[in-house]
């Protein structure tokens, strides 16, 4: 639980706020008493973060990503540059999140953080991104995740890709649903079998998940160490890739929207931890290392991996044909192997296990934002069963039940609504959506940071104040002056630099996402606008529907946290009026 005084310290207004919540009586006769924070009776440490990071990191991006980014930059040399630069912003807004959390000390992520940093208007900004998150950013991660899974199982069934079938100039709702609606359901069955066993324990949850990492992690260390052992032959493949690895295209518009947030898609999750605070011992000491050693590791394990997939796939197979790039990894074990399809199944099988593993933690982490934001109310006549945790199960059933309900209608209708492919759609989409709230949660460290040392300033005056009138002893003075000192180094804190870089990142990524490379088709070499217009309205369709959901936030923001409660004050004020002309009616009578 969070320490009352410290959290008021750095402009929360609110205090100790689950502190103030009310013991929730049951709701059904059928389940277990409920009970609002999970019984910390496994508590988690460093190795556990790293694992849980790592798991959430490496997913489907890197089995998906690294063929998207060749296929639109065609130059080894610049993808691994890229991938490098997102390793790098991804650290800086680690360790800028290690010192929020050490601040905080309790889950949630950004719904604190950004509560904390803009407390007025009412509640605004840490509702948006509740909002957002809840109903667009990890709906969307988990929605692409789950996607790409179902995409290699496919490959794993049948041995080919389900998008050979599949004309891209039409929507989902045009194609017959075999394979397109087929792999859509899919995706749904592998999203059910992982939210029922979270809902059944933390602690079979917490078990499947380090399994599911430690496969994730030999099955990439795999494809890193075939790719240097290749790299290593010098093999006729990985010269010519590598031959000019720096003459990629040169074309601004290459390195668009589907690039950037492609790769930046590939780092999410370094922040996870961030949201369950509360299941860790020594937050503040862990956070730190968990979170820097999992984005180096993670950093150093895509340069490899995509070293791996330079070296070993041809490159005209990924710059000739885009329907590979999704499912690059899969055409790796085929080349890797010499076209041997019983040895490629079973390797894009362990892909497979891999991405569930990262859905899987998307899933639980993602709960657990439900169950904070409901905390604080943001689900009208739904915040009491969101936020509850089962007894018997220790695990917040409800949260995930609505999560997995949300996912499905996503997959169905947005999935299916646009051309683009869904992984691109909801990928790009949780992505952009993600680093709105990632910027402003960058720039709410240093507006923390300016009112902790407004305060701290005003409270020294006023307690120097206090020892000059009761005496002179300045030896006093310095005494204090050394403890709020000694107090200020308590929390680790990010060197402003590497705050700056975060922050950049973050302005960069929202800008440049709106540039976009369309080009026209084979068979329209010489088109005008007319074509090229709705290719460019389908690659910005993320970033339009991330900025729709924003503005639908705003307005229920408005409707539920400025109208409502103008209306309800006036309603209160008009009672109040009433009875005191009432008190005053019966005062005249009785004298």
């Amino acid at each position: 639980m969070a320490n009352t005084n410290d959290i008021n310290i750095y402009g929360n207004t609110h205090g100790d706020y689950e502190g103030s919540q009310e013991i929730i009586r049951p709701i059904s006769a059928l389940s277990s008493e409920p009970s609002l924070k999970p019984r910390n009776d496994s508590l988690l440490g460093v190795f556990y973060g790293i694992g849980m990071n790592v798991n959430n990191v490496i997913g489907s991006g890197i089995v998906t990503a690294p063929g998207i980014v060749w296929n639109a930059v065609k130059s080894p040399g610049i993808v691994l540059l890229l991938w490098l630069i997102g390793g790098i912003v991804s650290m800086a807004g680690s360790l800028t999140y290690v010192e929020l959390g050490a601040i905080h000390k309790i889950s949630g992520g950004e719904t604190k953080y950004l509560q904390t940093a803009y407390p007025n208007p009412k509640l605004l900004m840490s509702y948006l991104f509740s909002f957002m998150f809840v109903l667009v950013i990890r709906p969307g991660l988990i929605c692409a995740v789950i996607q790409i899974g179902a995409q290699y199982f496919w490959y794993t069934i049948k041995g080919r890709r389900f998008s050979d079938d599949i004309d891209p100039k039409l929507s989902g709702w045009n194609l017959q649903f075999s394979p397109f609606w087929f792999i859509k359901l899919l995706a749904i069955v592998l999203l059910f079998i992982i939210t029922v066993y979270h809902m059944l324990s933390n602690r079979w949850a917490a078990m499947i998940n380090q399994s599911l990492a430690i496969i994730k992690l030999i099955t990439y260390s795999i494809i890193a160490l075939a790719g240097l052992y290749k790299l290593c032959q010098n093999t006729e493949t990985s010269r010519k890739n590598w031959q000019t690895p720096l003459s990629g295209d040169t074309d601004i518009a290459t390195y668009s929207s589907t690039t950037i947030l492609s790769i930046m898609f590939t780092y999410n999750g370094w922040n996870n931890l961030n949201y369950s605070l509360d299941e860790f011992r020594n937050p503040e000491k862990k956070l730190i290392l968990s979170n820097s050693i999992s984005v180096a590791i993670v950093t150093v394990m895509y340069l490899l991996v995509n070293v791996a997939f330079i070296s070993v796939v041809p490159q005209e197979l990924i710059i000739n044909n885009s329907k590979i790039d999704e499912t690059i990894a899969a055409e790796f074990f085929r080349q890797l192997f010499g076209g041997n399809e019983t040895i490629a199944r079973f390797f894009t099988f362990l892909v497979v296990l891999s991405v569930m593993g990262t859905a899987a933690v998307d899933v639980w982490s993602g709960s657990r934002v439900i169950v904070a934001a409901a905390k604080s109310d943001f689900f009208p006549k739904y915040s009491r069963e969101l936020r509850n945790w089962n007894e018997r199960f220790n695990t917040p059933i409800n949260a995930l039940l609505a999560q997995f309900i949300w996912c499905s209608i996503l997959m169905i209708f947005v999935g299916g609504s646009f051309s683009i492919s869904s992984f691109v759609l909801f990928s790009n989409f949780a992505s952009y959506s993600y680093w709105i709230f990632y910027l402003a949660t960058g720039i709410g460290l240093l507006l923390i940071r300016k009112r902790s040392k407004n305060y701290k300033m005003k409270r020294q005056l006023e307690k120097d104040d206090e020892e000059l009138n009761r005496s002179n002893d300045r030896g006093t003075n310095s005494s204090n002056l050394k403890l709020l000192s000694r107090l200020e180094e308590k929390f680790f804190k990010v060197p402003l630099p590497v705050a700056g870089i975060f922050i950049l990142g973050g302005v960069f990524i929202l800008i440049f996402s709106f540039i976009v490379n369309v080009k026209c088709p084979d068979d329209k070499p010489n088109c005008g606008e007319d074509v090229l217009g709705p290719l460019r309205a389908q690659k910005l369709s993320p970033i339009v529907l991330s900025y729709g959901f924003l503005f639908v936030a705003l307005l229920s923001w408005y409707f539920f946290y400025y109208w409502w409660d103008t209306k309800k004050k006036q309603q209160e004020a008009a009672v109040m009026r009433i009875a005191a002309d009432h008190d005053s009616m019966d005062s005249q009578i009785n004298s």
